[in-house]
């Protein structure tokens, strides 16, 4: 029996392995967006990361909020980085900095942390957001083993702009980096504003 020919897979960095993909039309270029999260993988003009300000890190694994602190910092991604050991440490500090008027350019949040996980602690930030009456909302990266389902998509959504990056078995510090990289380059324009994901 004859068969048709198999789906396009490609790497996508943010969920760390090879995965299904469909393609779109999107102002006159074509695009290549993973399957899972919607990250784009290809298109016809490239996004180049730029630095940014001050990212905030939320991980109840020391490990990974020290690696990802340093691996901001020496990639040149962040000015300044702060390290959260969970939602309610995170939800402090960024209280603190809507006071004295700091800005924050964006919030790496994992997802399984207890007792106030990263969708809750997103969606706070919203909150905190409104309450403050800050102007554009600050982009979300979710970093987490979860896998992007379409339940984790729809928090996205409603926590929007957010974005995916699995911590999955490509983790090594080299390849976190250039997949941090990919990523950056998604959520930051030149310009440095939110591009839609």
């Amino acid at each position: 029996m004859a068969e048709g020919p198999s789906p396009a897979t490609h790497y996508c960095p943010s969920c760390g392995e090879r995965v299904f993909t469909y393609s779109a039309e999107v102002a006159d270029r074509d695009e290549i967006r993973c399957g899972y999260c919607g990250l784009l993988l290809e298109m016809t003009e490239s996004v180049r990361p730029v630095p940014t300000g001050c990212v905030v890190v939320v991980d109840d694994d020391e490990f990974f909020r020290n690696l990802l602190a340093d691996l901001l910092t020496q990639e040149g991604l962040a000015a300044e980085v702060l390290s959260c050991d969970g939602g309610a440490s995170f939800l402090t500090q960024v209280t603190q900095r809507f006071r004295r008027e700091q800005p924050l350019r964006l919030a790496i949040l994992d997802i399984v942390m207890s007792p106030l996980d990263g969708v809750a602690s997103a969606l706070a930030l919203r909150a905190l957001e409104r309450g403050f009456d800050r102007g554009a909302a600050i982009p979300i990266l979710f970093f987490s083993g979860v896998k992007a389902t379409e339940a984790l998509r729809k928090h996205m959504a409603r926590c929007a702009p957010a974005y995916y990056l699995n911590k999955g078995s490509d983790a090594t510090p080299e390849r976190l980096a250039e997949r941090m990289r990919r990523i950056f380059g998604q959520i930051f324009t030149w310009a440095g504003s939110p591009t839609p994901p």
